[in-house]
């Protein structure tokens, strides 16, 4: 309009405007301004937050140049934005986001939990409102798998808005449940005695051995190569700390005792034979045959509950488990057992443990 008004203070010829056929009927002129005081017609136009502009001697000429701009600065890909799939944008989000950067037993519980969002693969993304999500998560049942879908379909939606694959993300006010976790229980004193005595001769026994004397995570322990990540001279078994993102292998270092590096150093050959995959469904097995709630996660918490009844220091514990603060490892894993003590641990582990 200011070019409209600007155009008629400096032209003396203004009968031609507005342009008009020959039976005198105004021409469409949407998107388009006729600039009197430099005759010529400019078409704007804004999309995806970028004006495009465009200049010509005539009207037909300005919409012709318009439609080319805007259908040469629309990308294919833009095109296809608004009716991609569930599905499409997942795997285009698990292919830029998280298969380059995360580990393999990480891959595939993604892909696991993916499954059980197949009621959404053929959902539109810009029509995945907030009422269609809630209706699915709803029926979820409440356990640690809906808890990570939550967590993936947070990071999805987050992914599609930031790369202007969806015009708003309805997971922004979707609040996860609140669960409270239920404290997972070390194996009590009974329990260790009854696994021991029905491990010794197994090939599974050096195995349990090292996961309750060192405290690592079912993933953390490599199988292949634990003998050669054992400093000898100072006792410290250099574990890979698989917690957190990113392409940088990280390690942490658990204090252990001499008798323990004696230990794995005798029996490596055993251990070698097995990875956390084969050692977790064997060690579940042979609970079940025993009558024994747990699993190598248990072992764990097995670990910190000993030190603790062992006297060492809170910050060892807690470091030795790779925990940011001795308080998690305190609320989380610890337990009470009292008939547990410090001369019936080193007795039953005939001191594998390290004691400061």
């Amino acid at each position: 309009m200011q070019g409209f008004i600007q155009g008629m203070l400096l032209s003396d010829n203004v009968s031609d405007f507005p342009p008009t056929n020959n039976n005198g009927e105004v021409l469409d002129m949407k998107n388009i301004v006729y600039r009197a005081y430099d005759d010529r017609f400019m078409g704007r136009k804004m999309i995806n937050g970028v004006t495009i502009t465009v200049y010509a001697k005539t009207l037909k000429e300005c919409q012709q140049n318009l439609r080319l701009a805007l259908k040469q600065t629309i990308r294919p890909e833009e095109k296809t934005k608004n009716v991609m799939t569930f599905e499409t944008c997942w795997n285009k989000w698990f292919s830029e986001e998280k298969k380059p950067f995360v580990k393999l037993n990480t891959i595939k519980d993604i892909e696991y939990l993916f499954r059980k969002l197949k009621p959404l693969y053929k959902h539109q993304m810009r029509k995945l409102t907030k009422e269609v999500l809630l209706e699915f998560l709803n029926k979820l049942p409440a356990n640690r798998d809906r808890e990570k879908i939550y967590l993936y379909l947070g990071a999805l939606f987050k992914y599609a808005y930031n790369n202007r694959l969806i015009s708003r993300n309805p997971f922004d006010t979707i609040r996860k449940p609140m669960v409270k976790k239920k404290h997972k229980p070390a194996f009590r004193f009974s329990e260790q005695v009854t696994i021991l005595e029905n491990l010794k001769g197994t090939t599974l026994y050096p195995v349990i051995i090292v996961y309750l004397c060192t405290g690592m995570r079912k993933n953390e322990f490599d199988f292949k190569n634990i003998e050669k990540n054992i400093d000898y001279e100072n006792c410290v078994l250099k574990a890979e700390n698989l917690k957190g993102r990113g392409e940088e292998i990280r390690y942490k270092n658990i204090h252990i005792s001499k008798e323990l590096c004696e230990f794995i150093l005798t029996n490596k050959d055993i251990i070698h034979t097995y990875n956390p995959d084969s050692a977790y469904r064997e060690f579940a097995d042979f609970l079940k045959k025993i009558n024994i709630k747990g699993s190598i996660v248990t072992c764990r918490h097995t670990y910190a509950t000993n030190n603790f009844y062992l006297g060492n220091p809170e910050l060892f514990i807690s470091r030795n488990m790779g925990h940011a603060s001795s308080q998690i490892t305190k609320d989380n894993y610890t337990d009470i057992d009292y008939n547990l003590s410090k001369e019936k641990i080193l007795k039953l582990y005939n001191n594998l443990y390290r004691i400061f």
